[in-house]
């Protein structure tokens, strides 16, 4: 009964201080869900600008497209390739755009078809590849880049038939974050177009995806709040410094016209909170030339949810409204003149452009475009909308974009689910370095553990051969110490279960007398301590094995089971397979086994508690690792909040 309530108690203690401890591990803000929601003023993604003096913008397929393999020089002794895509017979002073990868992309051959379909609609393209050097999962140098794609940017500007005072950039996703270090290195950028941008600081924007992807896979409540926990660590022990890439710093060198687009789809970016601060920071900074499209289609603009389907076309939309609105801006009537500052002097090309390979010409001959006004290729029509018709929330009513015909936000209708943090300041365990030690302890102490378990059995085997052993026997509190007197033949065994079974005889009582067969031996009784073992201090060593092996074992299938679930529910994220129900049967599943596992480290460690006077040596040394190892475990456990109270 006291040994039952000592357990208890112990249990009870645990449960409290690991409790407090998740509680302590727990940073002090939380992801939160987006409430500021944008309204559209139309579904129509299309956008028109107001053009004067009855002047046309080239619509996509109007001109054949022609592709050159070129090479960039970026400096340092580096050439990268790059593709540049031309209208052919289109007149001179064409627009042009210089593409920038984002983390999924990296080939000169990426973003084909929409840099060939804005081709097709009279804008000069260049995508140059992306240095390989620099860019890992742990690094990625962010300034260099933006030097190498203003390297890549001068070439364009260069090239014969663009006018350099209406060349912009595309960027995609994290390329945007470059997009806005290059702006705010250079002020000769006509226009930017950014697709799918984080817009907000690393680890901020980080937070809210991985939130978004956990509930997107069904994962339960405490799981979406506890993932986030990851993005308030410290990496520097491992690099990723651009999680604390600081995009508000260069957020207000976009003077120039915008165009930010996101897929209603996209879990992963802020596509409303994205879009209200880039707006917000450019009327800051007097530029109001800001227009936002939404697409019913992913991160990457395809029209689906996969990001891992290969041949999903491009949103519906996407490119016509792309070229139009950069036709837009450099035709002169959607205010082209945002962009100031000093030009590049490109007269007669640069020497960074070094034609290899005349390309092959693509695309449809295209006719006189004599589209009425108001009407897109394909019969279409084209919204002219302007505020949303007995609605005057400010979502509805958003002002038109400077010289633009349609709305300032328009398309499919978005929908946030998480909205990034404010602030990502860590709990109690503020480094990954240190949940990573955590994370490896248990199974090395355990490994070391068992080694040291390993030695010790082989010395015991050996101890048991030279100098006999100590049968317990049954329903007594006492124990036959049988010692071997003489050479064990084939049939030792048998003999010595013999004599084991004997009439046991007390300590003064006369030896016995030779067993049956070749063995001899000699019987002593010995009184047990009370957790069943021998008193004798040369034979009064406690059995550590079972103990030792069933706190390990438990500690190490809990703990592969949560890293399991873990990585399920990431799996089930990224390829877009929710299972809530699953998820929520294995967390409740997890809770009770780490509530399961707590009881048993109590039980057994109160067992090596009361026997520790027969445990010395390296047999001390195996329950010690074995049971800092589960406490390492729990600590884990109390990590990812298994032990969280319902406050």
């Amino acid at each position: 009964m006291k040994r039952m309530l000592r357990v208890t108690v112990m249990a009870v203690a645990l449960l409290l201080a690991f409790a407090t401890l998740g509680w302590a591990m727990t940073p002090r803000w939380s992801i939160q869900p987006y409430a500021d929601h944008l309204v559209v003023a139309s579904p129509s993604p299309d956008i028109e600008p107001a053009v004067r003096n009855g002047a046309a913008i080239p619509r996509e397929g109007r001109y054949r497209t022609r592709e050159t393999r070129i090479m960039v020089d970026v400096g340092d002794g580096e050439r990268l390739p790059a593709v540049l895509r031309e209208p052919v017979d289109a007149p001179g002073n064409r627009p042009a755009c210089l593409f920038i990868h984002g983390s999924g992309t990296s080939g000169a051959e990426d973003f084909g078809d929409i840099a060939n379909a804005m081709a097709s609609a009279g804008i000069v393209t260049l995508v140059p590849a992306k240095r390989g050097d620099g860019y890992t999962v742990l690094h990625r140098d962010y300034a260099r880049f933006a030097r190498d794609y203003g390297r890549a940017l001068d070439v364009l500007r260069g090239t014969s038939g663009v006018d350099p005072s209406k060349t912009g950039i595309y960027a995609e996703s994290e390329g945007t974050w470059i997009a806005t270090i290059l702006a705010s290195a250079r002020h000769d950028i006509a226009f930017a177009a950014l697709t799918s941008a984080p817009v907000f600081k690393g680890r901020e924007q980080m937070a809210m995806a991985v939130s978004a992807y956990a509930d997107a896979a069904g994962a339960p409540e405490p799981v979406v709040r506890d993932t986030a926990k990851l993005l308030s660590l410290d990496y520097a022990p491992f690099g990723l410094s651009y999680a604390d890439f600081d995009a508000d710093a260069h957020l207000s060198a976009l003077t120039m016209p915008v165009l930010v687009s996101y897929g209603t789809y996209d879990t992963a970016m802020p596509i409303e909170q994205g879009a209200r601060r880039i707006m917000e920071t450019a009327h800051r900074a007097g530029n109001d030339n800001v227009t936002v499209r939404y697409f019913a289609g992913n991160h990457q603009m395809r029209a689906g949810n996969g990001l891992f389907v290969p041949g999903l076309p491009l949103a519906d939309g996407y490119t016509q409204a792309l070229e139009n609105w950069v036709n837009g801006v450099t035709i002169g009537g959607a205010g082209v003149g945002a962009a100031g500052g000093k030009s590049v002097n490109s007269a007669g090309g640069l020497p960074g452009m070094v034609a290899d390979y005349a390309g092959r010409v693509d695309g449809v001959a295209g006719e006189e475009d004599d589209t009425p006004s108001g009407t897109v290729a394909g019969g279409r029509l084209a919204s002219s909308f302007g505020e949303a018709k007995g609605d005057t929330s400010d979502d509805a009513a958003w002002k038109q974009a400077e010289g633009w015909a349609t709305p300032q936000v328009a398309g499919a209708q978005p929908s946030q689910r998480f909205a990034a943090p404010s602030r990502t300041n860590s709990g109690i365990v503020g480094s990954l370095g240190v949940l990573v030690a955590l994370m490896a302890l248990t199974p090395l102490l355990l490994a070391v553990s068992a080694m040291l378990g390993l030695a010790v059995s082989v010395i015991a085997l050996i101890s048991r051969r030279r100098h006999g052993v100590i049968v317990p026997v049954r329903g007594k509190r006492a124990a036959l110490h049988v010692r071997p007197i003489a050479a064990i033949a084939d049939d030792s065994a048998s003999a010595l279960r013999r004599v084991a079974s004997a009439r046991a005889t007390r300590d003064d009582a006369p030896a016995a007398g030779p067993a049956a067969g070749p063995l001899t031996a000699c019987a002593r009784i010995h009184a047990l301590s009370r957790a069943g073992f021998p008193n004798d201090s040369a034979y009064g060593r406690p059995s550590i094995a079972g103990a030792c092996w069933m706190i390990g074992m438990a500690s190490m299938t809990v703990l592969v089971l949560l890293y399991g679930y873990l990585a399920g529910v990431g799996a089930a994220a990224v390829f877009l397979k929710p299972l809530p129900s699953l998820f929520g049967v294995g967390w409740v599943m997890l809770r009770l086994m780490s509530l399961a596992l707590t009881v048993l480290l109590a039980w057994r460690f109160e067992y090596l508690w009361a026997n520790r006077d027969g445990i010395v040596g390296i047999r001390r040394v195996v329950c010690v690792l074995t049971v800092v190892a589960a406490l390492a475990a729990l600590t884990c456990m109390a990590f990812w909040g298994l032990f969280d109270l319902p406050l």
